[in-house]
């Protein structure tokens, strides 16, 4: 079932995020670039929970590699809920949201990420997303 939860640039869920672009060095030197992004809807009065146990179990947030052995691995990607978090966060590990999220500004969750690529690579890749597990959107 589709819900409203989308991944958005800026706190009050305006720029829905369709692309993260990274530039980096071929060479490696750039070293890791960190961004702060946020998970929400602009559906109002509206919650979004884990459909295999809505409001117990917990909303997951994954990178997903729609063509893997190609472009950027989904090892290059780390998600903290905190920035301080992502040098502890194992590449690649889905980040955990917790069992709700409610719709608007309020209820935007946000999400680090740091981007490390391993390709040293000039290219622009497309493979890797954004994923949650199946979610089910209720009003309140």
């Amino acid at each position: 079932m589709a819900t409203t939860l989308k991944a958005y640039s800026d706190p009050t869920l305006t720029t829905e995020l369709t692309l993260l672009s990274a530039n980096q060095n071929a060479d490696g030197s750039t070293g890791a670039l960190d961004f702060l992004i946020y998970m929400g809807s602009v559906s109002v009065g509206k919650k979004l929970e884990a459909d295999s146990n809505a409001g117990v179990d917990d909303i997951v947030l994954s990178i997903s590699d729609s063509d893997a052995g190609t472009g950027s691995p989904a090892t290059d990607i780390r998600l903290a809920l905190t920035s301080l978090g992502l040098d502890s966060a194992i590449a690649g590990d889905p980040l955990t949201l917790g069992p709700v999220i409610y719709s608007e500004q309020a209820g935007a969750v946000p999400v680090y990420v740091r981007i490390e690529d391993s390709t040293n690579t000039v290219s622009t890749n497309t493979d890797l997303s954004l994923q949650t597990n199946i979610l089910v959107e209720t009003n309140v």
